[in-house]
């Protein structure tokens, strides 16, 4: 982790016997139990962002180490567990995540809890969720987007016309929407380009205009 300021000591951590800090990297707070220094690489463990890491206790910093943490088991999705990510505290459910709201703590949530957030989740992806298209090995998703329903292969989205009905979509049109959208977006990186061209030639050439007329003035004085 890279650091961008000085780190707080807190205390020694009592199984390992190193030394317990907080610092502040790329990501955010964190705390650390070791150093560089040492054989074994340091253990990292992010700070929530309720949390102040200028108050956090050396008792605090240890619980999150606990993370992450098996809350318990569902028929549906195998393993339930929680732990706290780049974007904060979340629940994760099979190879799918569900973020905690800033009331739920990582290391005290129950599994009926998280259970109840799964099932939000499950429920308002049931609604984005049109319907899947196989290409091959890759398969296509039909979604229902902010901006209406779109047709994604991961990488890249193409709105879904008005004249076509999302549910009814088939392979061909699918794969035509795409690479239009895919023409698109390479047309606008192509007409960016030109324009940041164009402005740096007319810049460079109003430099040199203004050079020459300066210079012009300055022989019509002598």
């Amino acid at each position: 982790r890279e650091e961008v300021m000085q780190a707080r000591e807190l205390g020694t951590d009592p199984k390992s016997g190193k030394p317990v800090s907080v610092r502040f990297g790329r990501f955010g707070p964190f705390v650390q139990i070791g150093s560089k220094d040492d054989e074994e690489k340091p253990q990292f463990a992010s700070i929530p962002s309720d949390r102040n890491m200028d108050e956090i206790t050396l008792e605090e910093a240890l619980e999150l180490f606990k993370l992450p943490r098996v809350v318990g088991h569902s028929e549906e999705d195998g393993e339930i567990v929680t732990s706290i990510g780049r974007f904060g505290p979340y629940v994760r459910y099979g190879k799918r995540y569900v973020s905690l709201p800033k009331e739920e703590d990582p290391l005290t949530i129950t599994l009926e809890r998280a259970l109840e957030l799964i099932a939000a989740k499950k429920e308002a992806d049931s609604q984005k969720y049109i319907k899947e298209i196989k290409h091959g090995d890759e398969i296509l998703q039909v979604l229902n987007g902010r901006f209406g329903p779109y047709v994604s292969n991961g990488s890249i989205n193409a709105s879904i016309p008005k004249t076509i009905e999302p549910a009814s979509l088939e392979l061909e049109a699918a794969l035509e929407l795409l690479e239009k959208a895919k023409e698109r977006k390479a047309k606008r990186g192509t007409t960016g380009k030109s324009t940041t061209k164009t402005a740096k030639k007319a810049s460079t050439a109003t430099g040199k205009t203004s050079r020459s007329k300066a210079t012009k003035t300055k022989e019509s004085k002598k």
